[in-house]
């Protein structure tokens, strides 16, 4: 059984054999916005924990479990009684090796794949028995596969007004109006993509870098109280990867939107957001809040994850 999890507060030095007063190596945290009632990360004071603690959470969890193949030789506990809080507008990366939990969490969460036991809270709203269909309302979620968030023979516009409309009632109605394409061609235009000039354009024609552009900006569209990115550029080159980041940050920052991102890149984790959260076997094992990720390296954080979960790394963790 693993121990409870290592929570760093603010100001604990993470170094793990760097000399006092020494720059960490590679790119400091861009913590992007921080969340409601926060100072950015400039040297100044950022939240106090008992500050977080008095705020209500936008997600928590408690005591989530969740099994496949229950009863069979092949049974695995995905989440092994996981709790989980999250402050409004918080931005928390999540790392861990191939199996540890990630991406089930994220279905416990949205209710792709329900937990077999335990709660799950949006904005103190008990969405524990709520079907996936009834959280969209809520939550905006972008996968892995560029194509996933996405319907290949609708155009552009139609795919816009598909998640514009998310959690409201629908009837018979002319398609799309012009008041909804002039917010679309609005939205689209900050991609600098040239998208708003092809809102009459099967989405089939475009690249994987644009579709998961636009899945984001469709993820975002009405804003959510919740945003859920399950490694969203691990699918993309580089180049495009950077991009797609740097239109995550803007409209995390912009909206103030609570987020949840998986990635198997220790560098960008470290990166990015206001919290850093590894998971290992179904629990979470390291949590660093902004003031200690900032200080982080991917060699420290490998180092606290050999001490914490006996050295079970993967390469494609390692690489990213």
């Amino acid at each position: 059984m693993l121990e409870a999890p290592v929570k760093l507060p603010e100001g604990e030095d993470v170094d793990l054999g760097r000399p006092a007063g020494a720059e960490p190596a590679g790119r400091p945290a861009v913590a992007c916005a921080p969340p409601a009632g926060r100072k950015p990360a400039n040297g100044e004071d950022v939240v106090s924990e008992d500050a977080a603690a008095d705020e209500a959470p936008m997600l928590e969890a408690r005591q989530l479990v969740k099994r496949f193949n229950l009863g069979t030789v092949n049974e695995v506990l995905a989440v092994d009684g996981l709790d989980l809080k999250v402050a409004p507008g918080e931005y928390v990366c999540i790392i861990g090796s191939n199996g540890a939990g990630k991406s089930t969490l994220m279905g416990c969460i949205s209710g792709t794949s329900p937990p077999d036991s335990g709660r799950t809270f949006i904005e103190g709203q008990d969405v524990t028995v709520w079907p996936e269909h009834r959280r969209a309302s809520l939550i905006g979620r972008v996968f892995q596969d560029p194509l996933s968030g996405t319907c290949a023979s609708m155009t552009i516009e139609e795919n816009m007004a598909l998640a514009f409309r998310r959690g409201r009632r629908r009837g018979f109605r002319r398609g799309v109006g012009r008041a909804e394409r002039d917010i679309f061609r609005a939205a689209l235009a900050r991609l600098d993509l040239g998208l708003e000039d092809r809102l009459t354009d099967p989405v089939g024609l475009l690249s994987g870098g644009q579709r998961q552009s636009l899945t984001l900006l469709m993820a975002t569209l009405v804003r959510p109280k919740l945003l859920l990115l399950d490694e969203h550029t691990a699918a993309l080159d580089p180049k495009t990867a950077g991009l797609v980041m740097d239109l995550t940050c803007g409209l995390v920052e912009e909206e103030r939107l609570t987020t949840l991102m998986i990635t198997h890149n220790m560098q960008q984790a470290i990166s990015f957001g206001h919290r850093l959260i590894m998971l290992h076997q179904g629990r979470i094992i390291l949590d660093f809040d902004q003031q200690a990720k900032r200080r982080l390296t991917v060699r420290d954080l490998l180092r606290q994850f050999q001490g914490s979960a006996m050295g079970q790394i993967s390469d494609r963790l390692v690489l990213g």
